[in-house]
């Protein structure tokens, strides 16, 4: 039985430039002591293992930026986000729970781990180091994104653009003769494959 959707406005529109799966593990335990902490009861154990595909994207509608310097381009992307919330597969959910010797709170401890499951895989796709793991994946994608463009508007030749060079918003702001092309012209006249 389904209830009625729910239909929310979209937020804009989203360029997807990377997505990757990974199996992750979620524990927690509780452990409990009486006499002021001098005797354990035991200790409840509970673990979610999940395989979950994390997507990141561009909103299209944030600010852009291309600016030209001879046959190069430089584009100046907005900042990666991720898609949310991650696809979680249940298909590969794996539970686990023991419970000390003195703890019979297995059940109520599992269904506590449930619920904070999507809000925790929410905070590793948002994490900096996960965003980091999938940045230069983002920088290729988006680099493909501004050529096939430059080519439908017939300026991706040997006279014109030779080389993309992609930064997003939250990086350091260098030179852009510092930085190398994220995406260069092979041969003569011939885009890059």
């Amino acid at each position: 039985i389904a209830a009625v959707p729910r239909l929310a406005p979209d937020s804009g529109a989203k360029l997807e430039v990377a997505s990757f799966e990974a199996v992750e593990t979620l524990r927690s335990s509780d452990e409990l002591r009486i006499a002021w902490d001098l005797i354990p009861l035991g200790t409840t154990v509970s673990e979610i293992r999940v395989p979950v595909t994390y997507r990141y994207h561009l909103r299209l509608d944030d600010p852009w930026l291309l600016e030209v310097d001879g046959q190069s381009c430089l584009v100046r992307a907005p900042v990666i986000r991720p898609s949310q919330p991650p696809a979680i597969h249940t298909d590969g959910l794996e539970r686990r729970s023991e419970s000390g010797w003195l703890r019979f709170n297995a059940a109520e401890h599992m269904a506590e781990l449930e619920r904070g499951l999507t809000a925790a895989l929410e905070a590793r796709a948002a994490d900096a180091a996960t965003i980091d793991m999938v940045r230069e994946r983002c920088r290729i994608e988006v680099a493909e994104f501004v050529r096939s463009w430059l080519l439908l508007e017939d300026h991706w030749r040997e006279d014109r653009f030779r080389s993309v060079t992609v930064v997003f918003a939250d990086e350091p702001d260098l030179a852009p003769s510092s930085r190398s092309p994220t995406l260069v012209l092979r041969g003569a006249g011939a885009p890059p494959g």
